[in-house]
């Protein structure tokens, strides 16, 4: 039998009736000029010796979303924790943290009809650009507004002693670039990385990365989350999405990118055999995005990093 086919934009359509976006100031082809309004920092900062600078973004294909075949060409440098969606216009856009020094933040880029792919901007959350605003998580609604997931921590600027629980928001936008901040969602020790669908019931359910496991929360309403209680034991970084039969399938980062898939809403969950994508020269792949194209193939989008340092003797 084939295997389903995922709804191609990204989640179901939404019962949400969230807060209305802000008067819009900024186009969606967005000018140099306005881009220097995206600074999180010292544009003079030196290079960093780890993280998002080194990371890059790449894209996998799939006619059936267990087996992908990357296409090797690099997308986007200095960029790490992509998140993608298709757009109404038949664009692709991905959300991702650019690594740039003083430049780190929630920036999108989009695919071109020469095959580049060029960056629009970056995300303002009300009419600010938020360097604290990492993991994108980007979905459509059914009224065609955009609703973004994100995680908040402490990137620029003085870092707290104890920074507590994480701190998980959402943010509504007519253009996908100038959102309004709803409200938090959630707030879990040491989470990142936030996914989340609506499901054929209408309830919403939230994958959390917590090193290399994930939690699962959901909610009635999009607005409160609270955990389920439900861990899966394998990998990282998640990404969930909604299969044509009504089944969740949740692909997770370890040792390349591999899946599980739930019957019950989230309750349960089975590891699929096999891995969805692996590396072949010792890069590390993860922090997965799945869209299906306008052609309805399955597009994986992730992460490369170069492999751990050996430890130094002596």
């Amino acid at each position: 039998m084939p295997s389903p086919t995922p709804s191609a934009t990204k989640t179901p359509e939404s019962t949400l009736v969230p807060t209305p976006p802000p008067t819009l100031t900024t186009p969606a082809d967005a000018t140099v000029a306005a881009r220097t309004q995206c600074k999180a920092g010292a544009s003079k900062e030196k290079l960093p010796s780890a993280g998002p600078y080194y990371h890059q973004v790449y894209r996998a294909f799939s006619s059936d979303g267990l087996t992908f075949t990357s296409e090797n060409v690099m997308l986007l440098d200095h960029a790490s924790v992509p998140d993608a969606i298709l757009r109404p216009n038949g664009e692709v856009w991905v959300y991702f943290v650019n690594g740039v020094p003083g430049q780190h933040g929630i920036w999108v880029a989009k695919s071109s009809a020469s095959g580049a792919w060029d960056i629009v901007d970056c995300v303002r959350l009300n009419g600010r650009f938020n360097g604290n605003a990492v993991d994108p998580d980007i979905v459509l609604l059914s009224d065609g507004r955009y609703r973004l997931f994100y995680y908040e921590g402490h990137f620029v600027g003085p870092r707290p002693s104890n920074e507590g629980p994480h701190l998980i928001f959402s943010a509504i936008s007519d253009d996908g670039l100038n959102f309004k901040i709803e409200r938090q969602l959630i707030a879990v020790e040491r989470v990142t990385d936030p996914s989340v669908v609506q499901l054929a019931n209408g309830r919403w359910l939230m994958a959390l990365s917590e090193g290399g496991r994930t939690l699962l929360a959901d909610s009635d309403d999009g607005y409160d989350f609270e955990l389920t209680g439900v861990v899966v034991e394998l990998g990282g970084v998640p990404e969930l999405a909604v299969l044509a039969d009504g089944n969740v399938r949740l692909y997770v980062s370890v040792r390349g990118i591999k899946s599980v898939v739930s019957g019950d809403e989230g309750q349960t969950w089975a590891v699929e055999p096999g891995t969805r994508l692996s590396s072949s020269q010792g890069e590390i792949l993860a922090d997965p995005s799945l869209i299906t194209t306008s052609d309805g193939r399955w597009a994986l989008f992730y992460k490369v990093a170069p492999p751990p340092s050996p430890p130094q003797s002596g």
